[in-house]
C-alpha cells in the first residue's frame, strides 16, 4: 500500500441544522476552514438519503434517492482535495422504520433532521483526488501518497 504519514490537526465538532444537505453542509465547512484532508464521522437521522452504489458497468450512475427518514448507523468518509477545493466523500449504513439497512456512498440530495458531525483535520501532504480511469472512480491520485525511501528515490 503506498502511504504517508500525517499527525492529527484541529478537531471540529458541532451539529448540523435540519433541513441542510449532509454532503454540502460538510464540504462548505471545509472550504470555509481551509480543511484541506480530514477524517469525518457523523450520526444521526437524516430525513432523505441520497445513495450511489458501485456498478461496474455505470460507475457514473445517478444516486438512489430513498424519501423517508433514516437513523445513521454508520457514516464516515474523508475531505481532501479535488479541482483545487475541498471536497467530502461519505459512505454509510442507514436504518429505515422497516429496519433493513442500506448503504453506499453518499450523495448530494441527502437531507438533514438531526446531525452530529466531528472532522478531524490531518495535517501533512496535500492529498487530491482525480478520476481514475480504470475504475472511473474519484481516488487519491497516487503520486500524492509516494513516500520517498531513505536513499531519495520513490
Amino acid at each position: 500500500m503506498i502511504r504517508k504519514p500525517y499527525i492529527q490537526g484541529r478537531v471540529f465538532v458541532g451539529r448540523l441544522p435540519g433541513g441542510v444537505d449532509l454532503v454540502a453542509a460538510i464540504t462548505h465547512i471545509a472550504n470555509e476552514e481551509g480543511i484541506k484532508l480530514a477524517s469525518v464521522s457523523a450520526y444521526g437521522i437524516l430525513n432523505r438519503v441520497a445513495l450511489t452504489q458501485f456498478d461496474a458497468e455505470n460507475p457514473l450512475a445517478a444516486p438512489v434517492q430513498h424519501d423517508e427518514p433514516m437513523e445513521i448507523a454508520s457514516l464516515s468518509g474523508t475531505i481532501s482535495q479535488f479541482k483545487g477545493r475541498s471536497m467530502a466523500r461519505l459512505n454509510g449504513v442507514f436504518v429505515p422504520k422497516s429496519g433493513m439497512p442500506i448503504g453506499g456512498s453518499v450523495a448530494l440530495g441527502t437531507m438533514v433532521h438531526a446531525c452530529e458531525v466531528v472532522i478531524s483535520e490531518l495535517e501533512g501532504a496535500t492529498l487530491s483526488r482525480d478520476f481514475d480511469m480504470e475504475t472511473g472512480l474519484p481516488l487519491w491520485k497516487e503520486s500524492s501518497l509516494l513516500i520517498e525511501r531513505p536513499n531519495g528515490s520513490a
